[in-house]
């Protein structure tokens, strides 16, 4: 994998920050940056903190609700089976810690959504074995992984006796984020689903929360509950307008944008992200994203006047208005291997750059707070 650094700026007047020339923009003294803890830390350069002589402080929570919390403990006590279901489009970054901790020790089961957005090309296998190992990877081993798309339903009942073998008479809780597809898929099992029980399928607040959730009877003493989505909170979806939101998630196949980045180009995706080649070799990249999003190759010098500028005159969609300042956004910088692997970079819920690590240096701007996720690429 390649070697990936914070890059920091100055939170007044947006400079990157370096210790290396003191009458250069940006100087920050070396053991402030060398000391920097990603904890909600902010830092000012050299020149607008003799100015400011102030520094604030602040941390970015992204934990889960109470409520929630209190219904994942009780499918812990209960010994519940859990259904996550993942957007295989934004899916890297999507494995929140906090539920993962929560239920970790018990046994899960996995529904991967949206697979009609991806090319025939990309076997079903191959998106199997990505999203075993992102699970893998947090320390949770799915009993299986089924893929499944928007218009899919002959596999349903197939599920549905899986699932209930499966359980051993254990409850089961059906999870996943806003955007994963678990609406539509609780719906289509219904289709399929006949009472048999002296309960009524009901949806109403859980116990002990304000939380409504629906439950829906299996036998006379187990039931299926429904979660509300999980807060898109590391994701771009869940930090812009419904307008934009509409550009960004895709509706049909995913879109494969081909370019050529060489040292000191950017690839500027509207004004929500760009990814530069900082330094190394002319590099080779596949972008995918929903069809409303439209990109740029334009020079890395020029990114931050031409945002500025595509956010007066939107001139290459998306452009949020919740995100227009540098301080908007986070920067990160990968050192990758070269290994001559493909190695992935995504922005959860807005897209990803694919390519062969050569030794380069890659640059990403993205929303503040979304999920950034560097991988070695399995979907080419």
């Amino acid at each position: 994998m390649g070697k990936v650094r914070r890059v920091l700026r100055c939170y007044n007047c947006g400079a990157v920050l370096q210790s290396k020339k003191k009458n250069d923009k940006g100087f920050i003294p070396a053991e402030l940056l060398d000391n920097y803890k990603d904890d909600g830390q902010v830092l000012y350069c050299q020149k607008c903190f003799d100015i400011m002589k102030v520094v604030n402080t602040g941390a970015l929570e992204q934990n889960i609700d109470k409520a929630t919390a209190k219904i994942l403990d009780d499918a812990v006590a209960t010994d519940a089976y859990i259904i996550w279901v993942v957007d295989l489009f934004s899916f890297n970054g999507t494995l929140n810690p906090d539920i993962v901790k929560k239920i970790k020790k018990l046994n899960v089961a996995v529904i991967g959504t949206h697979r009609d957005l991806f090319s025939s090309i990309i076997k079903d296998e191959t998106l199997i074995r990505f999203v075993n190992e992102r699970f893998e990877e947090v320390g949770i081993k799915p009993d299986s992984v089924t893929i499944v798309g928007s218009e899919d339903e002959a596999d349903i009942p197939a599920l549905i006796k899986q699932y209930d073998k499966a359980r051993k008479a254990h409850d089961i809780y059906l999870i996943g984020s806003k955007s994963s597809g678990k609406t539509l898929l609780i719906n289509k099992m219904l289709k399929h689903y006949v009472n048999k029980t002296k309960w009524p399928i009901k949806t109403e607040n859980y116990r002990g929360t304000n939380v409504k959730v629906m439950s829906i009877p299996l036998t006379n003493s187990s039931f299926l509950y429904e979660l509300p989505g999980f807060s898109l909170a590391t994701s771009v979806v869940g930090k812009v307008e419904k307008d934009v939101q509409k550009l960004i998630i895709p509706r049909r196949k995913i879109e494969t944008h081909y370019r050529t980045l060489t040292k000191g180009d950017a690839l500027v995706i509207g004004s929500l992200a760009y990814f530069e080649v900082f330094s190394g070799k002319p590099t080779a990249i596949k972008f995918y994203c929903a069809e409303g999003v439209e990109i740029k190759k334009i020079s890395a010098e020029k990114v931050d006047e031409f945002m500025e500028e595509n956010n007066r005159k939107r001139l290459l969609r998306p452009v949020s208005e919740r995100i227009n300042n540098f301080r908007d956004y986070d920067f990160f910088e990968y050192t990758m291997e070269n290994d001559g692997q493909v190695h992935d970079i995504s922005v959860q819920g807005l897209g990803w750059i694919s390519f062969d690590a050569k030794g380069q240096v890659i640059r990403v701007m993205f929303p503040k707070g979304s999920a950034l996720k560097e991988s070695l690429g399995k979907l080419r």
